[in-house]
């Protein structure tokens, strides 16, 4: 049985710490023992992986929180929480009789990943055991990012290296309603929390200035007073699309380290300018990565520079993948429904396709010179609109439109999948 103690982690700037995150936590336990670990424990406790937290703590102070994290539940047990989440409702008792139990961190955009930010676990379990141990073997742990490292990556390698069977994995919805990309959970079954990602969405320095009313989730940060609004556009030929701006102010490299990582990826376009670079940068980070890009020439000079498998064509695509990614191509392509056609036929789980959007690209018009100046690729046979791409993608492929984000300053970004594993939302 898992003890009733809740354990939040702070440490870093003190003047930052969420204590209106963690008081909802208070508030929804009043006969939990629920302990805050901050600087002071940090500093003053003999961790058995000391080292590694001196060396995370110049990088990344989420990844210190982690190391603590495996530490205090191998001698307390109980449940860590992210201190940057809101609960809305108490734990159930149920949830404590297993030996451990965690959650997933999102079944459609991170398929088996295995959420570290909520983690309850009996005193001196095995599993959290190995954890530790294996980090303690490490020769260091900051060679990648900490999610990778000592984080959830960590967690969900080790749960299948030492196939521990007794872990508890719960839905996504429990605790993470809204994955960091947008997408939320619509149905009915119970939420314990949202994640806020304050790390991820380097929020922390209005996290902790905002106001949450027991019981009811968290709202976003406050906005702007916005401009006055122009009038209404519509009409029978104007169409109304839903866009996400989530991912704005979000590098793009970062939003598809966080969605690769771990994962078996086929990435689209990996030769090109633009794609041999992010293809160099994920390629640690995936469980597999492979490339495919039609320019032989390209590809060549890529090939010295990966260990990636690479494709020329998509008849050499047999494997199974998690995600198919497919950034900056649909625009270059003379035929997007054979060229969506192909990508639908490789076997996976979701496909991201990014592309410019023509609705937010710089242009001028030079009338001295009657000359129009667009910034776009030279290989571009098209541009596309949120309109145009989703009944581009809709039509010409069978897929599900799943989700849809402004991204990159000037781009869209799109989650698709087959109907048959769409959301029900």
């Amino acid at each position: 049985m898992i003890p009733k103690i809740l354990h939040l982690i702070w440490v870093g700037d003190d003047s930052r710490r969420p204590d209106n995150c963690i008081r909802t936590w208070r508030d929804h336990h009043p006969d939990w023992n629920v302990r805050l670990w901050g600087n002071t424990e940090l500093d003053g406790i003999d961790w058995i992986n000391r080292r590694h937290m001196d060396a995370m703590r110049t990088r990344e102070w989420n990844g210190v929180a982690d190391l603590m994290r495996w530490e205090i539940l191998l001698t307390h047990g109980g449940i860590v929480v992210d201190a940057d989440s809101v609960c809305v409702r108490r734990l159930d008792d149920a949830m404590l009789d297993c030996p451990a139990f965690a959650c997933w961190e999102n079944e459609i955009v991170r398929p088996g990943l295995i959420a570290a930010g909520y983690f309850g676990a009996e005193p001196a379990n095995p599993l959290v055991a190995r954890i530790v141990a294996d980090i303690a073997g490490e020769d260091s742990v900051v060679h990648e990012l900490a999610w990778q490292t000592v984080g959830p990556q960590r967690l969900t390698d080790t749960y299948r290296a030492a196939r521990y069977s007794p872990l508890r994995i719960l839905p996504s919805h429990y605790f993470i309603p809204q994955h960091f990309t947008g997408v939320t959970y619509e149905g009915n079954d119970p939420v314990y929390a949202y994640q806020l990602w304050g790390s991820t969405r380097g929020a922390y320095d209005q996290l902790h200035r905002q106001t949450f009313v027991l019981g009811t989730p968290a709202a976003p940060a406050p906005a702007p007073a916005p401009a006055p609004a122009p009038a209404r556009l519509d009409g029978p030929n104007v169409q109304h699309v839903a866009v996400d701006d989530d991912l704005v102010g979000i590098a793009p490299l970062d939003v598809f380290r966080q969605l690769c990582a771990g994962k078996r990826v086929l990435h689209v376009g990996c030769a090109s300018d633009t794609g041999r670079t992010l293809h160099l940068e994920l390629e640690s980070i995936c469980a597999r990565l492979d490339g495919l890009d039609t320019n032989a020439d390209a590809l060549e000079r890529l090939t010295p520079l990966t260990r990636s498998r690479l494709f020329t064509d998509f008849a050499q695509v047999t494997d199974a993948y998690d995600i198919v990614l497919v950034p900056d191509m649909l625009e270059r392509v003379t035929d997007a429904a054979a060229f969506l056609t192909r990508i639908a036929g490789v076997h996976a789980s979701c496909w991201f396709v990014a592309v410019r959007d023509a609705c937010r690209a710089r242009s001028e018009y030079h009338a001295e010179s009657g000359t129009f100046a667009e910034a776009v690729h030279a290989d571009s046979h098209v541009r596309y609109t949120p309109y145009t791409l989703g009944r581009t993608l809709g039509t010409h492929s069978g897929f599900a439109v799943e989700k849809m984000w402004f991204f990159d300053d000037d781009a869209l970004l799109t989650l698709l999948s087959k109907p048959a594993v769409a959301l029900a939302a």
